[in-house]
């Protein structure tokens, strides 16, 4: 528990120094303006700030019979209402407060902590050259969400920027994948997204890619409605790879998952609710043991499109697989919203091959990709 004074050449910079010296419990006893800046005080000790608080305050009008030693008197106003008093002690304010209310200050107080940190007033281009080259400033500028920045400061808190830079891409990389061993695909794995993002070529590369480690049989299917025509895209996929290729609707769906030998991945050619119920039945009926969900977004993606399928698909808990990365490069905007809405990067590919055209996707893949791309 301390006390410090920090001089620096405006509040904002002088705050952050505040924060990373004393944390988020700290507390600010003044603000002084100096020549060409302004100096804070703060402490983090309750102690300090106690007695702080309990300091007798100077009356106006005993400034003023100092200073006119000639005046009478000041007439004294008649109260109308009830002195605040000095601070009160932290058990009084237990004893009188309900559970509820502390836990909404606490709330509160840890959601201004987070607003404040990184907070500047004027924008970033109007910034002093020593703030506008901070890390956290330039992870702004390249169009990382702020509040990615904020969760991940810990990792590039006191580095320069090139070693912080690579400490904040490792750690963002490490929040969006998943270990090694949980990229296999289980016995059903269904593949969904919009209609256009690459799904029954997807299906096809997962086919090949799980060969390889796979010696017993893989069919592809296309869940549809059963007025659907046949894709012969998909058709021409299997004959290409020599599977089997079956044609599924949500009547003979369960049958078909019970009687099939090997594995299957199947194209989800619903419409997304109807999908989804179909597979959370799927799962209800086998197990979650017995099934993969796969769901494809395209490099590109806007953070809306990103925000609705998250949206769509929340209840599957799917695998990622960013598709047609060889026509669009990913961006930080939608690393971004990835980390927003909590989702998962499994699988890379693109959209021209198919033989070796899948790559599970890591983390130490992932921090080079962002590192060298965003």
């Amino acid at each position: 528990m301390t006390t410090i004074k920090i001089t620096a050449r405006d509040s904002s910079t002088a705050m952050e120094e505040v924060s990373k010296k004393l944390g988020a419990d700290a507390f600010i006893l003044s603000t002084t303006s100096k020549e060409g800046g302004v100096e804070i005080e703060a402490t983090n000790d309750p102690i300090e700030l106690k007695k702080y608080s309990e300091k007798p305050k100077k009356k106006f009008s005993n400034l003023i019979k100092k200073e006119l030693g000639n005046v009478a008197e000041f007439p004294l106003p008649k109260p109308t209402h009830r002195s605040l008093g000095s601070v009160p002690d932290y058990h009084e304010i237990g004893s009188k407060a309900t559970e509820s209310n502390l836990s909404l200050l606490t709330e509160k107080i840890e959601s201004l902590t987070n607003e404040i940190k990184g907070m500047y007033i004027t924008g970033s281009n109007g910034l002093g050259v020593e703030l506008g080259e901070s890390s956290f400033i330039k992870f702004e500028k390249a169009g990382f969400a702020t509040s990615v920045i904020k969760a991940l400061s810990p990792s590039f808190s006191g580095l320069n920027f090139e070693r912080g830079r690579t400490a904040f891409m490792n750690a963002l990389a490490k929040k969006l994948t998943v270990p090694d061993v949980e990229n296999k695909l289980k016995r059903v794995t269904f593949i969904s997204g919009l209609s256009g993002v690459g799904k029954s070529t997807l299906t096809a590369k997962m086919s090949v890619s799980e060969q390889e480690n796979y010696s017993g049989q893989i069919s592809l299917a296309k869940l549809g409605y059963k007025t659907d025509t046949k894709d012969d895209f998909l058709r021409s996929h299997s004959r290409l790879l020599n599977k089997p290729v079956l044609w599924l609707n949500p009547d003979n769906l369960m049958e078909t998952l019970c009687s099939i030998k090997g594995k299957i991945i199947i194209d989800v050619s619903l419409e997304p609710n109807d999908g989804v119920n179909s597979i959370l039945n799927a799962i209800e009926f086998l197990s979650a043991s017995e099934i993969s969900s796969i769901i494809a977004i395209p490099g590109g993606s806007s953070s809306s499109f990103i925000r609705g399928q998250a949206n769509l698909y929340k209840d599957l808990h799917s695998e990622l697989t960013l598709t047609k990365l060889d026509e669009c490069d990913l961006t930080s905007i939608e690393m971004s919203e990835f980390f927003l809405n909590s989702m998962k990067i499994h699988y890379l590919t693109g959209s021209k091959l198919i033989s070796g055209g899948v790559s599970i996707c890591n983390k130490e893949i992932l921090t080079q990709y962002l590192l060298e791309n965003c």
